[in-house]
């Protein structure tokens, strides 16, 4: 069991009351929402538990290259940690469940986190660091405190963004583009995810499509109005569409030769 946590402010209102729903629809419970600016009017109407702690108005600004700072994050996720006794995935808000997740793919690890999606693997998106931190989890331990501590730290620089301060600090010891699923930063186990799986940013093959930019670009908008629509009135055309194009994807690579890193679920 683990508690699914979002954040966003009155801007996010709409994708905040679809995740919601969606993943009462997926898993039977609603999530934690932290309220980054959200009305009155907005906070009455939602039904999940809406938490609140004290952050920095420039989490929302931009980096020297234009990249959202999102230092909230782990202050979210060490407020999380503490309230609560049981593990939790942090999820951008922007992001539609397409079935369950694989829970036994998180009962041997510390954090499990997604490098870059092969869409996002150009030299630009990497300035921004090598993960993209739309999809974490952490397990409620000492080790994963730890991270969390350092990455709070990090986040204090004053040119970075939540992914990049993450991704520096996990790549001292992790080889987050090329190594193995389970790695090891000192005694915190670290575990590497499909991001074809499980932070789809291409919304084709994932058990969750990350609608990314959607709050900022029309176009990504309108897809993503347009996908929520489907799958509440297809869902189960939804959830085999998917399914069998996931296991087309496994196919292809183990038609190609190469054995891949992620471990097939």
């Amino acid at each position: 069991m683990f508690t699914i946590v979002t954040c966003g402010d009155s801007k996010y209102f709409e994708f905040l009351h679809n995740f919601e729903n969606n993943v009462f629809d997926t898993f039977g419970y609603y999530p934690v929402i932290y309220d980054l600016g959200l009305k009155e009017s907005q906070i009455k109407s939602l039904k999940s538990e809406i938490q609140k702690i004290n952050i920095e108005e420039e989490f929302w600004k931009l980096d020297i290259n234009g990249y959202i700072k999102a230092t909230h994050k782990p202050l979210c996720i060490k407020d999380i940690l503490e309230k609560k006794k049981v593990d939790c995935i942090y999820i951008d808000s922007d992001t539609i469940f397409t079935s369950k997740l694989f829970e036994n793919k998180f009962h041997n690890v510390d954090i499990a986190i997604t490098p870059r999606h092969k869409k996002e693997q150009k030299q630009e998106y990497y300035i921004n660091g090598l993960i993209n931190s739309g999809f974490i989890f952490f397990k409620n331990s000492k080790n994963t405190k730890s991270i969390v501590e350092k990455w709070i730290i990090a986040c204090k620089e004053t040119n970075t963004t939540d992914q990049k301060a993450l991704s520096d600090i996990l790549k001292e010891q992790i080889d987050i583009l090329y190594g193995k699923s389970n790695q090891q930063f000192d005694d915190t186990k670290i575990l590497l995810l499909d991001p074809e799986i499980y932070n789809d940013v291409s919304c084709k093959t994932g058990i969750i499509f990350h609608f990314k930019n959607a709050a900022r670009r029309e176009k990504s908008l309108k897809k993503y109005r347009k996908f929520v629509v489907f799958q509440k009135r297809f869902t189960i055309l939804v959830r085999t569409v998917v399914k069998l194009r996931r296991f087309a994807m496994k196919i292809i690579r183990q038609t190609v030769g190469n054995e891949h890193r992620f471990r097939e679920d």
